[in-house]
């Protein structure tokens, strides 16, 4: 699933997670460079013993959307779990984490992050998509490692914050592209705003869009929408073949059927998430032919990397049900991509090394599970993510399927071009 920023969709749909029964209070030792044995590590390192790595964590474990968390907390202890369980730590190093809870509330990230640094004395942050920006320029300030699914802008140019994939603050030709292909030509957008020029996840679809000479007909505010039958009244009247933007499954599922009974054959529905079990559970047949654009490989695929991650999950967190879903990936990666950075880093981890040895890798493999199975982390940090795979739901409505084997990727947008694009009529 796509993961739009988390001033832009509801803080709900966001993901993070919770230490389970892998955190625990850790002392302070060890040392910088990468030669040496774990145990002969001498500098003081917070977060690192001769025996264990403490990592920290913010997320939302009473507040409102919590339940949605709980996904990507599994997957995170399911990596962990691997690394600890099956493959010994890294350099004889359990990886740990402690966390705090933010309630839900945007402003309490910061000072929980403030807590883990200096009371926990963590090595680095795994952190959650959704949370909110105010931290990053904190960690970045401290050199403090940080790993998770980049979806706010401020990930962009941080030299500490680790991603497989940015959402960013521009956009990229990828959405034109596979809606052109797809036959579409007027589109219909839905935003979390009144316009699509109003900033968001909206504007970077409509820029998309234009660079495909699609024309942005109508744009609908779905917090404003108190009839369906009437927006379908509109899509008719303006002759509207696409839908997208902030267009969630249950508006889908009600927007649909009404088109239906107008006569509307749409050539492209474009959902930004939806890419889980419940989804043909709850609508099924109602979404068919529906599109979902994903960050991840879809599981229909059956890769070496996914085979692995659903073994970890059946085996470490079989309460999450179905494991294939998309949260629990991401949760599966951002703990991955924090291993992969302490492999970097050397017998005697530094946070620096972390971060000096994480950035110079350039064939990141996204643990076989995102759209690029080759990631330059040297370089990827500086720009938007352009690949994405498209996976339809199928006409009964049982299953999702994916319309190609392989990625689709486009060129970025800048933001300037965005704002250009959008004033365009």
């Amino acid at each position: 699933m796509l993961l739009p920023p988390s001033n832009r969709l509801m803080r709900a749909a966001a993901v993070a997670f919770s230490a389970g029964g892998l955190a625990a209070s850790l002392a302070a030792c060890g040392g910088g460079g990468a030669n040496g044995a774990g145990g002969a590590c001498s500098a003081t390192v917070p977060g690192i013993t001769p025996t264990e790595v403490k990592a920290g964590m913010v997320w939302n474990d009473t507040g409102p959307g919590a339940d949605a968390l709980r996904a990507f907390r599994a997957g995170v202890d399911a990596r962990l779990h691997v690394a600890n369980g099956e493959n010994g730590g890294v350099y004889g190093r359990k990886v740990t984490y402690a966390w705090r809870d933010d309630g839900g509330d945007p402003a309490r990230d910061e000072p929980m992050v403030k807590e883990l640094l200096d009371q926990e004395k963590v090595f680095g942050l795994v952190y959650a998509p959704g949370g909110s920006q105010e931290p990053a320029e904190l960690l970045r300030e401290r050199g403090i490692p940080v790993t998770g699914l980049a979806s706010a802008p401020v990930w962009l140019g941080m030299s500490n914050m680790f991603s497989w994939f940015y959402l960013g603050d521009g956009s990229s030709t990828t959405w034109g592209k596979y809606v052109r292909g797809q036959g579409g030509t007027r589109a219909a957008l839905f935003a979390l705003g009144s316009s699509a020029s109003s900033g968001g996840f909206t504007q970077q679809v409509a820029a998309s869009l234009k660079t495909a000479d699609i024309k942005v007909v109508k744009t609908f505010n779905v917090t404003e929408i108190t009839s369906y039958q009437t927006v379908a009244e509109q899509i008719k009247a303006n002759n509207i073949d696409t839908l997208a933007g902030v267009l969630l499954p249950d508006a889908t599922a009600k927007l649909l059927p009404e088109l239906t009974k107008l006569g509307v054959n749409l050539r492209v529905v474009l959902m930004p998430t939806g890419y889980d079990g419940s989804t043909l559970t709850q609508f099924g047949p109602t979404l068919a032919g529906t599109s979902i654009f994903t960050s991840i490989q879809p599981f229909e695929l059956n890769t070496a990397g996914q085979q692995k991650f659903k073994q970890a999950m059946s085996d470490y967190a079989p309460e999450i049900q179905p494991p294939a879903q998309d949260p629990a990936v991401n949760g599966w990666v951002s703990a991955d991509l924090f291993v992969r950075g302490l492999e970097a880093a050397g017998k005697c981890p530094t946070r620096e090394s972390f971060i000096t040895g994480l950035r110079a890798v350039k064939d990141y493999d996204g643990a076989g599970i995102t759209p690029e199975t080759s990631i330059d982390l040297s370089t990827n940090f500086r720009e938007t993510s352009t690949c994405y795979y498209a996976i339809k739901i199928s006409k009964d409505g049982s299953r999702f399927e994916p319309t190609s084997s392989t990625a689709i990727c486009g060129e970025v947008i800048t933001p300037q071009q965005v704002v250009a694009l959008n004033q365009q009529s």
